[in-house]
């Protein structure tokens, strides 16, 4: 295996570590810092508006620098801002230190897939991107359960630590192993403009962010939920999350065997509706059932739940790279900035639930959200149909008019 794609892994691992180990230990945050769980949640919807806005930014100012250069770099403050985090005593400090987290987060993955594809053959290019995106997967099923483990034993500034040491084992991998004079980026924020200014691409986008909208909400609060709604704590909430995490690998992986056998719309739409069951099961169970009833179908429910969030990518990837064959790299790099504004979204939205309703409604409002993303992707597809019947009716009418 190439060792320069697994330093690139390495890399991927520690920022969806990093990235997403705040949904694990929320409570712990909320004590630690003297604030809200509902406030403490804003530390993800931050991190991720500041990646969605600060990704397409700094990608581009950074484009012409050397791309090892570029991912040493953002793993290095990436790293430090972790440790930052973990000796914060006050909430806004560690709000500042997520700002950071994120527009280095944004710098690292679009060069980190950009590499991947410059170091490997036309024929292994796809295994090389899902090598890549795979450290985000597998932080799910290590990263994050893990750093809600060890709070237990140091309080949440330990998870900080865990994030702050990945990142410099990544560092080291990423020195020893990636050669300089790489390709650098060319695309400018007017090109990607252009391109997210295309009717059926801007759909498509809106379908992403509506459907991590929707998972968002719950994941966001995951945590407080399980413990309120099932009784889930400690190690048990951790080997939850562990249950999660082999969901989402699973799910990205069979997404892509779908997409490619029964193509992406059918797939997609499959994937939205398991989604939106899911979701709505979630809350259904949490205002019928007892805790210590909940407690069995939950973590199934979940599992469900992450298996179908995952799923989607690869088919949503498909579609872009089809509708923009001419900029495709453009197309997925704004994808991924409409997942984080989702994600943004999701957790502002999980957070008024919270606030107003408690933790029980928020599967109910995660579905309709999904809901709303099986709307446009519906919408988008008659205008595909309409577009096509269009030319043959002209086809049709041309020799009458002869």
């Amino acid at each position: 295996m190439d060792t320069r794609l697994l330093s690139l892994a390495g890399g991927a691992f520690a920022i969806g570590t990093g990235s997403l180990i705040v949904t694990g230990i929320l409570p712990h945050l909320a004590n630690g810092l003297a604030v809200s769980v509902d406030t403490a949640g804003l530390l993800i919807s931050i991190f991720a508006l500041a990646y969605a806005i600060g990704s397409p930014i700094l990608s581009t100012v950074l484009g012409d620098a050397d791309r090892k250069t570029v991912l040493a770099g953002a793993i290095t403050v990436f790293g430090l801002a972790n440790l930052g985090a973990a000796f914060a005593t006050d909430f806004w400090v560690v709000m500042a230190a997520r700002i950071v987290m994120a527009f280095s987060a944004g710098v690292f993955m679009p060069a980190a897939n950009a590499v991947a594809v410059a170091v490997s053959t036309p024929e292994r290019r796809g295994r090389a991107i899902a090598l890549v995106t795979g450290g985000m997967t597998v932080s799910l099923i290590l990263g994050v359960p893990i750093g809600t483990a060890v709070v237990g034993f140091g309080g949440w500034h330990l998870a900080f630590l865990l994030v702050a040491l990945l990142s410099a084992f990544s560092l080291v991998g990423l020195l020893a192993k990636l050669p300089r004079g790489l390709p650098r980026g060319t695309n400018t924020l007017r090109e990607r403009l252009q391109v997210a200014g295309r009717g059926d691409v801007l759909l498509a986008l809106a379908t992403t962010m509506l459907w991590t909208t929707g998972a968002f909400v719950l994941y966001t609060y995951i945590a407080p939920f399980l413990t309120n709604q099932a009784g889930i704590t400690g190690p048990w909430l951790a080997a939850t999350l562990v249950v999660s995490g082999i969901g989402s690998a699973l799910g990205n992986q069979l997404g892509g065997v779908a997409s490619d056998r029964f193509g992406p719309e059918r797939s997609l739409t499959v994937v939205l509706s398991i989604l939106a069951a899911a979701l709505f099961t979630a809350s259904l169970i949490a205002v019928s059932l007892p805790p210590s009833l909940a407690i069995w179908p939950i973590p199934f429910v979940l599992f469900i739940w992450s298996a179908a969030g995952w799923a989607g990518h690869p088919s949503q990837m498909s579609r872009l790279a089809a509708m923009a064959p001419d900029a495709t790299v453009v197309a997925l790099s704004l994808n991924a900035s409409a997942l984080y504004f989702g994600i943004a979204a999701g957790a502002a939205l999980g957070q008024q639930v919270m606030r107003h309703a408690g933790t029980w409604p928020l599967g109910f409002v995660g579905a309709a959200c999904e809901v709303a993303a099986l709307a446009v992707l519906a919408f988008t597809l008659y205008r595909k149909r309409a577009a096509k019947r269009v030319p043959a009716l002209c086809e049709t009418a041309a020799p009458a008019r002869s």
